[in-house]
């Protein structure tokens, strides 16, 4: 569910979900914080006029960009921060044909080693508190500025029209939209025969929708002494200095380090926790769509299958990187369907290099990195396109397209249980910090099981078997074409979204044009969510419970205060 309520008259006294690090430091991070304050008490005040209004967000339908109802957890083996979905606790279920209200959420699952944390205690807290720009839409008098794709939009839900939802528009007016692979795809409805090209996001939205996959900065205390469990990993050259601190020194040759996406699974933490032997050793898996925020459970269900069906590719690597020298050269590989698309940088003079599978793309272009010293990097393979951050700049603009259509797309193999590497080929230099994110993959249904394959069981080795791989290829599309007039919205928590995916034509009543189910009309749009003007507080020492939900005292929450991408 994802429908908007009125705010309430006075901000209730809760606390904060953490968000994921971001891509780099940012150099202006006291300025935008000084900004984000002061436009969040001006418009505060203008939020009863014509051109804004407040909503709150109740559900989970658009996490992590917006939070509903939901829990604040701190993992007790890593330490990473994170949130679960509550909405459920509030929601009425329906148990021997009455209405009931949901059962507290008493576990979840650590968004970063898949710990099952206990939460009943813990508060829940109201969703976020948002601004709509209502003008941009629906004043005729106004220049019409149209609806872009990605911007997260109000709207009135087509088959309950008093009531408001919130999405991210996906699919513009007079186009078929297919998601595949958990991609955006679109031709033009009226040419059957054009190909479908890739939509991909502006990189403020891309950044925005990043869900976290490994932080090398937060490792369970149970594995410290567990090698076998080690995520990043060299046979030669690198060696690891302090906990997440690595080196190498090459004379000759190429030193590479390896992300090995190693999960322990609900039995095998079991093992770990109590002392007992493993009842199988680890196991390499693709980098799945699994996310934390669903994974909160009851006595009676598991609201999410913690081992979605999905793998996903498009992975982005942060890192910070220590030379004391203008010497070697050092690679970053992302692999996705063993294909290995790299970025060279030569640190004798700092100039950067694109390359796919072998193939020359783009540069060279001069970086930071020809300077000794600290800085941080990062470097993302998303939607057909590869991006490159040194120290918050973009070397090659938004990135270097390299897909454009449907044909890119192929199935993982071995390759992929390593998606991540980085080789140093001569000099010396020392990396830390290491962050893997991946990118939001829009299921083709959001009811579970939310499997878009034809034919794959669930278990493990779907995900961990190269053997069994080549089935992933047996991938389903949903095709949803867009009348003029219309518009197709998805909500960025993909496997829990009440969107156009799940509607239903119940009524007529109201709206005799035939329309799609999936269709939004135009004159239901509301506005553009453009600003969180106010999460909820966030509780401080000495952290009293007045009731489970409610924690005193608290201060302003400002951190979060932002705007909407």
């Amino acid at each position: 569910m994802s429908k908007l309520t009125p705010r309430p008259a006075a901000p209730p006294s809760s606390a904060r979900p953490t968000a994921p690090p971001p891509p780099t430091r940012p150099h202006s991070g006291h300025r935008e914080l000084i900004e984000q304050i002061v436009v969040a008490f001006i418009l505060a005040f203008l939020v009863r006029g014509f051109e804004a209004e407040a909503f709150v967000i109740p559900t989970g339908s658009m996490a992590p960009t917006l939070m509903g109802r939901h829990k604040d957890v701190v993992c007790p083996q890593c330490g990473f921060s994170f949130t679960i979905n509550a909405s459920d606790e509030s929601e009425p279920v329906i148990i021997r044909g009455r209405p009931q209200l949901g059962s507290l959420v008493r576990s979840g699952l650590c968004a970063n080693c898949r710990f099952s944390v206990p939460v009943e205690n813990e508060p829940s807290f109201n969703g976020d508190r948002i601004l709509v720009m209502k003008f941009l839409y629906n004043l005729p008098f106004l220049a019409r500025d149209n609806p872009r794709r990605w911007e997260v939009i109000v709207f009135h839900y087509p088959e309950e029209p008093e009531t408001n939802f919130i999405k991210r528009l996906v699919g513009l007016p007079g186009e078929v939209v297919r998601l595949y692979y958990g991609d955006v795809l679109t031709r033009p409805i009226d040419q059957p025969e054009a190909p479908f090209r890739l939509q991909r996001k502006e990189l403020k939205h891309q950044q925005a929708m990043q869900v976290n996959v490994w932080d090398d900065r937060h490792r369970p205390r149970l594995l410290a002494d567990r090698p076998e469990w080690r995520r990043w990993r060299s046979d030669d050259g690198w060696t690891e200095r302090s906990p997440g601190v690595y080196r190498a020194e090459v004379q000759s040759g190429r030193a590479e380090l390896r992300y090995h996406h190693l999960v322990p699974d609900a039995a095998q933490w079991s093992a770990i926790a109590s002392g007992e032997p493993l009842p199988y050793e680890p196991f390499h898996r693709l980098v799945s769509d699994f996310s934390a925020y669903n994974s909160g459970s009851t006595l009676t269900r598991i609201l999410n299958d913690p081992v979605p069906p999905h793998w996903v590719g498009d992975l982005t690597i942060r890192f910070r990187i220590e030379t004391t020298e203008a010497a070697g050269s050092l690679d970053i590989d992302l692999v996705e369907a063993g294909v290995i698309h790299r970025c060279t940088i030569n640190l004798a003079t700092g100039e950067a290099r694109l390359v796919r599978n072998g193939t020359p793309l783009a540069g060279p272009v001069a970086t930071p990195l020809g300077r000794r010293g600290g800085h941080d990097v990062a470097f993302a393979n998303v939607d057909g396109r590869l991006t490159l951050w040194v120290d918050g700049q973009l070397p090659f603009g938004e990135g270097v397209v390299y897909q454009e259509g449907q044909e890119g797309y192929s199935p993982p193999t071995a390759e992929d249980l390593e998606p991540v590497r980085i080789g140093l080929a001569g000099g010396s230099a020392q990396v830390s910090d290491l962050v893997l994110t991946r990118d939001i993959y829009y299921t083709n249904d959001p009811k579970p099981p939310h499997w878009d394959y034809a034919g794959l069981v669930s278990d493990r080795s779907a995900l961990s078997d190269p053997n069994e791989f080549a089935a992933l290829e047996d991938l389903r599309w949903a095709d949803f074409p867009v009348r003029p007039g219309h518009y197709l919205m998805l909500g960025d928590n993909s496997p829990r979204s009440k969107d156009s995916r799940a509607w239903n034509l119940h009524d007529r009543a109201w709206d005799d044009s035939g329309r799609q189910s999936w269709e939004v009309p135009e004159n239901l749009l509301v506005g553009k969510a453009f600003f969180i003007y106010w999460p909820h507080g966030k509780p401080i020492w000495p952290n009293i419970p007045i009731t489970r939900d409610l924690r005193v005292p608290f201060r302003p929450q400002v951190e979060r205060m932002t705007w909407i991408r």
